[in-house]
């Protein structure tokens, strides 16, 4: 299709922007046939751009055109013509929208009459004659207007910027015929453009500083000036303008320096200090990153398990035991959650803080395929598993360290430890425990949302279990969350699970025999004669150690050995020459089979706290440190306790139940648990047979006496300083 020629004059400016992004100036010399005749402004030959060539520019958005002369526009009005007509204020526009009415009309006049002063001055006469009586009125409305606005600010203390200013409306005049000559000069040379009408009244004044400046290291009153502003004003605590000020007067005096007012002071703080500047110099550059900067909204992965969010939550429901119905604290709640379809992939509900044990359940749960065909009262299934790709999580402890990067590697997936204090970064979870406190526990006996304790009391009126808050979080997960529509993705998670799983195939767990070896802690250890020592306690099998303590450095060797923190009965070291686990039991399986490593410690701790110093901790002892444990964890159940006190005491009482049973119980057997319990929470809590089967299961957490003031993580505790603490508060029998 043949290209309709643009109409340009000689003298305008033709702007082409090419391919690598920068941009050409040409200006036009005049029409030639079938296109325009241009000069570069590099001081190269001009050359005949053809109309197809400006069309194709002109149609692709590559060709901006200047109705003037740029290379020679003078700097005020090339200032005028960079900013656009709103920068302009309303005065201001209104003079140049008169003078707009004035030229056209010399425009209209100028060929009638031989001399164009005559045409000037009948410009003049004809506009003010026809428009005087409406911009008279024009000008009064504006006047009544900017005066009810400023008697706003002066009752609100709010006095306007000096550099913004009100320009006052003179009284309306005929202007002058050389006032109109000069008008249209400059409006029909510089391409006829409104805004070389604008009234050039901003830059009246004296421009120049009224004090010397000094460029080198010497002080000057404005160099003082900024000194006293960033030392005295913008620091914290915060203070006045007028106490910096008044440090400022006393440093002018002290080095003999001429002082500016104290309205000059403000104005210099305006122009030369944002909002932000000085919110940045008061709280430092973090919070004003956070305050005043722009957030995008990153775009989804296209592939489940491309990318999944893990974090810890500390859930706002006070549970109680099972039997006694004493309250135990806040458990703790992990998720794992995939970004592209927003299902969660896995879940670990227990007492225990965050730490890598309550974080290698959660991923057991999540590579596995969940078993839901015990659990009454259940509408949907939960067929979300697999290995991703990424693991986007903050920087607990527990998410660097050694054991899961050797998980990492074993899996083939990457953990990604976000920056501290960047929750945005992993929004999707943080939204998540949002919508679960809200629509799972707002309205439960015990929850600690909205509550004012002087007419609820949340530890007082629990009521729900461990098991039971399992259930209601459960319940939700796959008959309210997975199949509601949500608002990312605009469809159900679990729809959008299947649509894009048949797409790409999720990745499965090599083996699951081995999900435990490959997501349990790592330790290195090397083999000595009797076998692996490890947290006080003998592994050994004969057959394996003796064939790997006789390959070459066998004996000085760090084998690598996987433990699971929920069962020290036995432990898993790595062959590497044939590539396979061997399994290595303990030699003391009543101290250790089914002990988690909390309560491993625990027991060393009593055992150490009742012998004489120095005296070595045998077998015995920990097996009568055992007995006392579990006797007093029941005591301070059935007994009253503090509730941290028995927080602690249901921690040690875990033994790490998974969220769900895992398809054919197969977890649940290897890790000799009794499998859950469907729980009706529709009936009067009373104790009963069931609850009592829980006991044992239930699990453990950092969770406080009291309800915090915010759902917040809190600080992790130190294990030892934790178990130290809940030994002393426990009874001392075996001295």
């Amino acid at each position: 299709m043949a290209a309709i020629p643009l109409k340009f004059q000689p003298g305008d400016t033709l702007a082409f922007r090419n391919a690598t992004g920068g941009t050409e100036l040409w200006g036009i010399v005049g029409r030639k046939r079938g296109g325009y005749l241009l000069r570069p402004f590099n001081g190269s030959d001009p050359r005949t751009w053809s109309d197809d060539e400006i069309d194709n520019a002109y149609g692709a958005r590559r060709l901006i055109h200047f109705p003037c002369n740029v290379q020679g526009l003078p700097k005020n009005i090339a200032d005028i013509l960079e900013k656009t007509w709103d920068y302009w204020p309303e005065e201001v526009r209104r003079h140049a929208e008169r003078r707009t009415v004035y030229v056209a009309k010399v425009d209209a006049l100028i060929d009638a009459y031989p001399v164009r002063m005559e045409a000037y001055a009948a410009a003049a006469e004809a506009v003010y004659t026809a428009h005087c009586e409406e911009w008279k009125a024009e000008d009064t409305e504006f006047a009544i207007r900017r005066a009810a606005e400023d008697a706003v600010l002066r009752r609100r203390r709010k006095p306007r910027r000096s550099d913004a200013q009100p320009v006052r409306t003179p009284p309306l005049q005929k202007p002058n015929p050389y006032t109109i000559r000069a008008w249209y000069v400059l409006w029909s040379q510089y391409g006829r453009d409104i805004r070389l009408l604008i009234p050039h009244r901003h830059l009246r004044g004296n421009r120049q500083a009224r004090y010397p400046r000094r460029w080198d290291d010497a002080l000057d009153t404005y160099k003082i000036m900024r000194v006293a502003i960033e030392d005295y004003y913008m620091r914290m605590p915060r203070k006045r303008k007028n106490f910096a000020y008044s440090k400022y007067e006393e440093i002018c005096a002290e080095k003999n320096v001429p002082c500016v007012s104290f309205r000059s002071f403000r104005v210099f703080i305006d122009r030369n200090y944002t909002e932000r500047a000085e919110f940045e110099k008061r709280y430092g550059r973090r919070a004003a990153y956070l305050k005043y900067g722009i957030f995008e909204r990153t775009t989804p992965p296209e592939r489940p398990l491309e990318e999944v969010e893990v974090d810890h939550c500390l859930i706002d429901l006070i549970a109680v035991h099972p039997l006694t119905g004493r309250p135990l604290g806040r458990p703790w709640l992990t998720i794992i959650l995939d970004r592209a379809t927003r299902v969660i992939l896995g879940a670990h509900l227990s007492f225990e803080v965050p730490s890598y044990a309550s974080l290698q359940r959660a991923l057991a749960h999540a590579f596995w395929k969940k078993d839901l065909t015990g659990i009454e009262g259940l509408e949907h299934d939960w067929p979300c598993h697999g290995i991703p790709e990424w693991v986007f999580c903050d920087n607990g402890k527990e998410l660097r360290s050694k054991s899961l990067r050797l998980t990492e590697a074993m899996l083939n997936f990457t953990v990604f430890n976000l920056p501290r204090k960047t929750p945005w970064l992993k929004g999707a979870i943080e939204r998540l425990f949002g919508s679960i406190s809200v629509q799972v526990f707002s309205h439960e006996e015990g929850t600690i949302l909205s509550r004012t304790k002087d007419f609820y009391d949340p530890i007082a009126r629990a009521r729900l279990t461990l098991a039971e808050v399992n259930q209601k979080i459960l319940k939700w997960i796959v008959d309210e969350y997975h199949e509601t529509v949500h608002p990312t993705i605009k469809c159900c998670p679990i729809e959008k699970w299947r649509q894009l799983t048949e797409l790409y195939p999720v990745r499965p767990v090599p083996d699951f025999d081995h999900i435990i070896r490959m997501t349990g802690e790592v330790i290195e250890q090397s083999i000595s004669n009797v076998g692996v020592h490890y947290m006080g306690l003998l592994y050994s099998d004969r057959k394996v150690l003796e064939e790997l303590r006789a390959r070459r450095g066998g004996l000085k060797k760090k084998w690598i050995i996987r433990v699971d923190p929920y069962d020290y009965g036995e432990i898993w070291i790595f062959d590497d020459d044939v590539g396979r686990w061997c399994v290595l039991p303990c030699t003391d399986q009543a101290i250790s089979r089914n002990v988690s490593k909390y309560q491993h410690n625990v027991h060393k701790l009593i055992a150490k706290h009742n012998l004489p110093p120095g005296t070595p901790i045998t077998t015995k002892h920990l097996e009568n440190a055992k007995d006392l444990a579990e006797e007093t964890a029941q005591t301070l159940f059935e007994n009253g306790a503090a509730t941290a006190t028995a927080a602690k005491a249901a921690r040690y009482a875990t033994n790490g139940q998974p969220f769900t049973p895992l398809l054919n119980g197969a977890i649940t057997a290897a890790l000799q648990l009794p499998p859950p319990l469907d729980i009706d929470s529709s009936q009067p809590l009373a104790p009963n047979p069931m609850a009592t089967a829980l006991a044992d299961t239930l699990p453990p957490a950092g969770a406080t006496s009291k309800p915090a003031s915010s759902p917040g993580r809190p600080e992790r505790q130190n294990l030892d300083d934790d178990i130290e603490r809940m030994v002393e508060q426990w009874a001392n029998k075996m001295k």
